[in-house]
């Protein structure tokens, strides 16, 4: 198969793909699995006071598909968990195992909580790694934040899709 993974997502196919080369075709990273090192307690606990803010909207998340069934709170834990996973003391190892074509699909500006700017500059991080690992390539930088890319730049993950399976 081709993996696609959106957000958290992303990382899982990343991991699951360096992990297991020979089980699977590719990866298209949809605006996730990318290195940063932002995450501080204080950062910490600003997901926390999002999440819990954001509480009552996760059962009507979850009926359309956009959330998982965990708690807020549980959101923001994962949250933090994979944000500590994209430290590239512990995302690098994981690029330089990758073997088969990666594409990644970049969404434009910020997210749910999440700067613009800050957010430009942690997609910027993926320069390098495409540098060092030439399995690794950028194939679309599309017109959509984070949130959006799925229901607005569709196309563009379908042809990361296609350009693996050529």
């Amino acid at each position: 198969p081709i993996l696609v993974g959106w957000s958290y997502g992303a990382m899982l196919a990343v991991h699951w793909a360096a992990r297991n080369p020979d089980r699977v075709l590719g990866v298209v990273s949809v605006d996730g699995a990318l290195p940063h090192s932002w995450l501080d307690e204080a950062t910490k606990v600003q997901v926390r006071k999002l999440f819990r803010r954001l509480s009552p909207l996760f059962p009507v998340a979850r009926r359309i598909g956009m959330a998982a069934r965990m708690s807020a709170e549980q959101h923001a834990e994962i949250n933090i968990e994979v944000n500590e996973l994209c430290a590239p003391a512990a995302l690098d190892p994981v690029f330089d195992r990758l073997t088969v074509p990666t594409k990644y699909v970049l969404a434009t500006g910020g997210n749910l909580g999440g700067d613009p700017k800050l957010m430009e500059k942690i997609r910027a991080n993926l320069t390098p790694v495409t540098a060092r690992n030439p399995h690794i390539q950028l194939s679309a930088k599309v017109p959509s934040n984070h949130s959006k890319i799925l229901r607005k730049d569709f196309r563009a993950v379908a042809d990361a899709a296609r350009e693996i399976g050529r």
